[in-house]
C-alpha cells in the first residue's frame, strides 16, 4: 500500500468524523456493542429545559441553538416540572444489521415527540399517554422508537417530551431480541399482578353472594379501582382496553384514585369498627370522603392532576395510623390491616421518592408498589376472612354458652315446674272450696240484685203516679200564676219534676227491659248535655263552674233517651258535686271513635284514691266519707252503660280531678 493512498483513508476518515460531529452537532455518540445488555444511556443524553414552552423543533435543530443543550451527567429528574424538556441522543452501532429500540419505560408521560436524522431528513414519529396507540411507531406501553443508523453508522435522536406528568425517567437502548425478551418479562409480571386482582375481585366475590356482608361489596370496589389505577398508570389499559381513547387512560387512573379514597375510608370504619375503639380516627376517616370529591373535581376539570396522589398518600398514612389505634385498643384483626397499608406504604413511598429524584429508576422503586398492591390486596382479603373465622368462632361460643344456659334453665324450669305442680294440685283443692263458697255468695248476690231491681221497679211504679200529678199540677199552675218572678220558680220547679220522672222511667228500664226492647231515638248530644247541665242550677256551687262542651258534629246515634240522659246526669252531678279550688271546671266530650261513641266527662276535683278506683262501681260502695248519697249512684250508672252493651273506664288523680270515659257501641248486638 502507498504512502499517498494512506493519506487519502487518513484524511477520508477524517472528513467522516467532521461529518459525523456536524450531523450530531458536537455530541460524543454512544457505542452500542452488547446485543444482551439493556443499555441505560442516561448519561450520554444531553438536556435543554424550555422555560418558555415556546421553541419549536426547526428552533431546536439550528446549529446555533445547540449551545442551550448541557450535558444530563446522567440525571434526567425533573419531578413535577411544568416545562418542556428537549432530549438530545446520539448512539452509534458496532455491527450494522441488527435492530434497536431507543426506549423510555415511563408510561405515564403525556406527550412524547421523537425526531429522528434519516437520509438527510428529519422524521418525526410520537407516543405518550395521551396519544392513540394506532399513531405510534412501535405500539407499545412504554414510548420506543425504532432507530435508524446512517451509512456512518451514527443515529441521532431529537426527544421532546411535554405534559404535568412527573418527568423522571430512564433512557434504554434495547437490541430487538433482548428488547422482545424484555417485553415478555415485563407481560408476565405484570399478568401476574393483574390475575392477582382477578383472582382476589372473584373470590371476594363469590364471598359476598355467599354471606351478604357489605364489607366484601366494598373491598370488591376498591380492588376495580386498583386495577383501573394500575393498568392506566403501566400503559396496559392504554393499549389493550382504550388503545384509540387515550383521554381514558387519565380519566380512568386519575379519576379512579379519589373514588379508591372513598371506598377505602367506608371499608376501614366498617371493617375495623373504628368508631368503636377510636373517635377521632373515625371522624377523620369520615373527612376524606369530602376531601376525595373535592380531588375528584380539581382532577376531572385538570385543575390539579395530582390531586388524586396527594389525597391517596394523606389517606394511605391515616389507614394505617387507624389500624395501629384500633390494635392498641385490642382490634386483633387490626394485625393484617397494618402490615398491608404498611407494604402499600413502602411501595407508594419509594415511587414518590423516585419521581421526586431522590432514589434511582430501577426495578424496585418502579415496581414495589405493584407488588405492595398486591400483597395488600391479598392481606386484606385474609384479613376479611380472620375476621369472619372470628366472628363465627364467637358466635359458635355464643350459641355454645346459650345452649348450655337453655339447658340449666330447662333443668331449674323442670324443678320448679314439679314444685309448682304441687303447689297448684294444693292450690286446687282449695280452690274447690273457694268456689263453692264464690257460686252461693254469687246465688246471694244476683238474689240481691234481682230484689234490688224488684224494689227499684215498685218504688217506681209507686212514684209514677204521684209525679205525673205534680207534672199536671206545674202545668196548670203555670197557667194560672200571672207574677213573671214565680212563673220563673214554677218553670224551674216543673223541669226538675221532669227530670224526676225521667230518672223514674230509666230505672223502671234498667231493671225490667233487654236491649231488644229498649226504646230507641236519634239522640242530639248538644241538646241533651245543655239540659242536663241545666237541671243542676239550683246546687249551691253551680254558679262557680265553667262548663266546656266539646261535640264532634254530624254524629249519627240512635239509644235509649232516658238510660244515656241518666248516665250523662250523674257524671255531670258527680263532677259537679265534688268540684273543688279557685277555678273548677266540668269538661264534656263527646266523639266517634273505632266504631263507637265515646262519652267524657272530666273535672279537676278532689280525685278518687286509686285503691278506691277498682271498687268505684260496686253497690253502696263511697270513696270519700263526705261523700253524699248511699253509693248507689254509680252502681246505677254502671249497669246502665251495661244494659246499652258498652264499657266505662275512670282515670283520677287525688287532688287533680276524675275523667269517667263512657264507650257505646254504634251497632250493637240483638240478643
Amino acid at each position: 500500500m502507498s504512502f499517498s493512498f494512506r493519506v487519502q483513508q487518513l484524511v477520508a476518515k477524517t472528513l467522516t468524523l467532521l461529518l459525523v460531529s456536524t450531523l450530531s452537532f458536537g455530541q460524543a455518540p454512544y457505542l452500542l456493542t452488547d446485543a444482551d445488555a439493556i443499555h441505560r444511556i442516561d448519561k450520554y443524553v444531553e438536556v435543554f429545559v424550555d422555560t418558555s414552552n415556546a421553541a419549536k423543533v426547526d428552533d431546536v435543530l439550528a446549529g446555533e441553538f445547540q449551545s442551550h443543550f448541557y450535558p444530563s451527567h446522567g440525571n434526567l429528574t425533573f419531578g413535577y416540572l411544568k416545562s418542556t424538556i428537549w432530549l438530545k441522543v446520539t448512539t452509534r452501532e458496532s455491527s450494522p444489521g441488527r435492530q434497536w429500540y431507543l426506549e423510555i419505560p415511563a408510561p405515564f408521560l403525556e406527550y412524547v415527540d421523537f425526531y429522528q436524522h434519516d437520509n438527510n431528513t428529519w422524521h418525526h414519529s410520537i407516543a405518550g399517554y395521551y396519544r392513540a396507540h394506532h399513531l405510534r411507531e412501535v405500539s407499545h406501553t412504554n414510548h420506543v422508537l425504532p432507530l435508524e443508523f446512517g451509512e456512518n453508522g451514527i443515529s441521532t435522536v431529537y426527544i421532546k417530551i411535554d405534559g404535568r406528568s412527573p418527568k423522571t425517567f430512564p433512557l434504554n437502548v434495547v437490541e430487538k431480541g433482548k428488547f422482545v425478551e424484555k417485553t415478555r418479562l415485563e407481560d408476565l409480571g405484570y399478568g401476574i399482578f393483574f390475575g392477582i386482582l382477578f383472582v382476589m375481585f372473584f373470590y371476594n366475590l363469590f364471598i359476598y353472594f355467599t354471606l351478604r356482608q357489605t364489607n366484601y361489596l366494598l373491598y370488591i370496589c376498591t380492588i376495580v379501582c386498583t386495577f383501573f389505577i394500575f393498568s392506566s398508570a403501566s400503559g396496559y389499559a392504554g393499549k389493550f382496553l382504550w388503545p384509540e381513547s387515550p383521554v381514558m387512560n387519565y380519566y380512568g387512573g386519575r379519576l379512579s384514585l379519589g373514588v379508591l379514597a372513598i371506598f377505602l375510608a367506608i371499608f376501614t370504619i366498617r371493617f375495623l369498627e373504628v368508631r368503636q375503639y377510636s373517635k377521632v380516627m373515625y371522624y377523620i376517616l369520615l373527612t376524606l370522603i369530602p376531601l376525595a370529591v373535592f380531588s375528584i373535581v380539581l382532577v376531572a376539570t385538570e385543575t390539579l392532576s395530582s390531586a388524586g396522589n396527594n389525597l391517596l398518600s394523606i389517606a394511605t398514612v391515616a389507614f394505617m395510623l387507624t389500624g395501629i389505634v384500633c390494635r392498641i385498643r385490642g382490634n386483633k384483626t387490626a394485625t393484617y390491616f397494618i402490615v398491608a397499608w404498611t407494604i402499600y406504604l413502602i411501595g407508594g413511598l419509594l415511587l414518590t421518592l423516585r419521581n421526586s429524584g431522590v432514589f434511582d429508576f430501577n426495578f424496585w422503586t418502579t415496581h414495589f408498589v405493584e407488588i405492595g398492591a398486591a400483597l395488600e390486596t391479598m392481606l386484606i382479603a385474609f384479613a376479611l376472612g380472620d375476621r369472619y373465622r372470628r366472628l363465627k368462632r364467637e358466635k359458635e361460643e355464643a350459641q355454645a354458652l346459650a345452649l348450655q344456659l337453655q339447658q340449666e334453665a330447662t333443668f331449674k324450669l323442670e324443678v320448679n315446674v314439679k314444685e309448682r305442680t304441687e303447689q297448684l294440685y294444693n292450690a286446687n283443692q282449695e280452690l274447690q272450696v273457694i268456689v263453692e263458697t264464690n257460686k252461693k255468695q254469687t246465688k246471694i248476690i244476683e238474689d240481691k240484685n234481682a230484689e234490688l231491681d224488684a224494689f227499684f221497679y215498685r218504688i217506681s211504679h209507686d212514684l209514677k203516679g204521684p209525679i205525673a200529678s205534680l207534672l199536671g199540677l206545674s202545668e196548670l199552675a203555670k197557667m194560672e200564676v200571672k207574677d213573671d218572678s214565680a212563673l220563673g220558680y214554677l218553670e224551674k220547679q216543673h223541669s226538675q219534676v221532669e227530670r224526676l220522672n225521667n230518672i223514674i222511667t230509666g230505672l223502671i228500664n234498667l231493671t225490667q227491659l233487654n236491649h231488644a226492647d229498649l226504646c230507641k231515638q236519634e239522640i242530639e248530644f248538644e241538646k241533651m248535655i245543655d239540659e242536663c247541665i241545666g237541671s243542676f242550677q239550683g246546687i249551691p256551687n253551680f254558679s262557680s263552674i265553667i262548663f266546656r262542651r266539646i261535640v264532634e258534629p254530624d254524629i249519627r246515634f240512635q239509644t235509649e233517651w232516658t238510660l244515656l240522659n241518666a248516665i250523662l246526669q250523674n257524671l255531670i252531678e258527680n263532677a259537679i258535686k265534688y268540684s273543688r279550688g279557685q277555678s273548677p271546671h266540668v269538661e264534656i266530650r263527646v266523639q266517634r271513635e273505632n266504631g263507637h261513641v265515646v262519652l267524657e266527662v272530666e273535672d279537676n276535683g278532689q280525685g278518687i284514691a286509686q285503691e278506691h278506683q277498682v271498687r268505684i262501681f260496686e253497690m253502696f260502695f263511697r270513696a270519700t266519707p263526705n261523700a253524699s248519697g248511699r253509693g248507689l249512684g254509680l252502681y246505677i250508672l254502671k249497669r246502665s252503660v251495661d244494659k246499652l252493651q258498652g264499657t266505662i273506664d275512670i282515670r283520677s288523680e287525688v287532688g287533680l280531678g276524675s275523667t269517667f270515659t263512657v264507650r257505646l257501641p254504634l251497632k250493637v248486638n240483638v240478643d
